[in-house]
This record gives structure tokens, sequence and C-alpha cells, in this order.
């Protein structure tokens, strides 16, 4: 009888000890994730203080290069009463315009408000601390790259727009697994594109200044910016979601969220879920000269 009673104590101290060993390695990994997350953070704002300061100096350069969208709106009503202009023929007194590796023009970019904009969006960035917002939610960031160091957010030729995110995210969507907290993150000289996961609905951004077509036709050209809203954004159902598109520094952007099933899920059907994305954005990367080309891993494709 007292070997038994022994045995059970001994079992029992077994089982306290594993159950305060439990909380003890969840703080543990909760401090160690904590601490990644921080390093992550101060990382990212390294690197759009790098940025910042090479859109100034660009902004320094150049004279500032902003539209005007009335002035846009005039032109291409004058247009439509004096005729087309020959398709691919330069205004006078244009420069001829920049070109990509493979000959494609590329919009110019107004360095000058991207750098203004940024700098006010660090300011916001720099407030969001955990008093300003709501206790039980951590500050807006930008989600953290789980495929590229964040010395990316350099190597796109444009302003890159992301949102400021409280409520988590992942890579994945919960069908496929869900992946890992954070954002996926890709980027090209004229192009990038981020994307993530939440609620059963995926959420991207992409952003370019390859100048695919030129619409030489002012009536379609007047009918598309009278579909738009004052902030500029078009907003048009998919199959899957919706998307919202806007130009903005002189790059186009363009949002897109979808689900698997748009028909049964309200928050994907909501134009409020994609126009509050949009809201989110800010100025977090993008330099004038980009980075250089990236190394290749022998043996590896492109």
């Amino acid at each position: 009888m007292g070997q038994h009673a022994g045995r059970i104590r001994a079992v029992a101290a077994l089982c306290v000890s594993a159950a305060l060993a439990v909380p003890a390695a969840a703080l543990a990994l909760q401090q160690q994730t904590q601490q990644q997350d921080a390093a992550t953070v101060r990382e990212q704002a390294a690197m759009r203080e790098q940025v910042l300061r090479a859109m100034e100096t660009q902004s320094r350069r150049e004279p500032s290069s902003s539209i005007d969208t009335q002035a846009l709106r005039d032109a291409l009503n004058q247009r439509a009463q004096t005729g087309q202009q020959t398709p691919g023929a330069a205004a006078p007194g244009t420069q001829e315009p920049e070109r990509d590796a493979q000959g494609r023009p590329v919009s110019p970019i107004d360095w000058n408000s991207a750098a203004t904009d940024m700098r006010r969006d660090i300011a916001r960035m720099n407030q969001g601390t955990p008093s300003t917002f709501v206790p039980t939610q951590p500050p807006p960031r930008v989600p953290a790259f789980t495929n590229t160091p964040p010395t990316e957010l350099a190597r796109p030729r444009l302003p890159v727009l992301l949102p400021l995110e409280t409520e988590p995210t992942a890579t994945r969507g919960e069908e496929e697994g869900g992946g890992v907290a954070g954002m996926m993150f890709f980027a090209s000289d004229y192009f990038y594109s981020a994307s993530f996961h939440r609620r059963g609905i995926m959420y991207q951004i992409t952003g370019t200044r390859i100048v695919h077509a030129v619409e030489n036709s002012a009536a379609i050209a007047g009918q598309y910016m009278a579909m738009t809203d004052p902030q500029g954004q078009l907003v048009t159902r998919t199959e899957y979601g919706q998307e919202l598109s806007f130009n903005r520094y002189g790059a186009a952007y363009t949002l897109l969220i979808a689900c698997s099933s748009p028909d049964e899920n309200a928050e994907c059907r909501d134009e409020n879920t994609i126009r509050a994305f949009a809201g989110r954005l800010v100025v977090a990367g993008g330099s004038p000269e980009g980075l250089p080309p990236r190394r290749q891993v022998p043996g590896r494709q492109p």
C-alpha cells in the first residue's frame, strides 16, 4: 500500500512538473518570437530610412512631376475636340521615355511626392505604440516578409505601397495549411507584388511602372476616368472577389481580394473590405536607383 501511494505521489509530481514546463516552454517561445519580430521591425525601419534618403536625393535632382488630374481631363477633352494624336508620336518638347531591359517604356515617377508621403507614413508608423491603440491588439505594422530580406524594399524603382495591419496575417490560406505568419514579397526593377491571407481571404497588391499599352482614344480614356471615384480608384467585381486599381506618383497599382467561395463570404463580397485595404496603404519602400541584379546560384534557374 505504501509503495502504491508513493508511485501515485511520484506520478502526481511528474504531472505537476510537466504542467509547469508547458507554460515555461510557451513563454520561452513567445519571447523568442517577440525578439525575432523586434529584430525584423528594426531591419524594416532601417531600410525605410535608407530608401527615404534615396527618394529625397532624387527629388532634389529632378523637379516635381506631380500629375494634375484636372489638367489631364482638360487635355482629354481637347483631344476629343481636335482629333487623336498619331499613335506612338511623342508630344513636342517631351523626352524619350525610359525603357526597361525588354525595351518597354516605363512611366516617370514623382519622387518628390513619394518622399513627402513616406516621411509622413514613417512618422505614423513610429507613433504606432500599444498605448495608442486597443491594448489587446499589436500596433499597426507592415507584415514581415517571410521569403526575402527587408533589403528587397529598395529593389523596385517605384514607390512600394504596403498595408499597415493589426490583425495576424499568414502566407497561405487556412485551407492550404496556413503557412507561416507574415507576408510574401516579390520584386523586380519596375514591378513588385505582395500578398497575405486572413480569414479565408487572399489579399494582394501589385505595382508597376511598365506601360503595357497606350490608350489613344480620348473617348475611352475619358470614360475610364469618369468611372473612377474622387480618389481616382476603380473597384470591380471578379469571379473570386474584388479588384481595385488606381494610379499614384506615376505608377499603376492594383489591389485584389479573392476567396474560394465569394458568394458564401460576406467580407469577400463587401466593397468596404477592399477599400479599407487601400486605406491602410503606406509608402514602405522603393528607390530611384534600385538594387544590383541578384546573384544567380550556379546550377539554379533564374
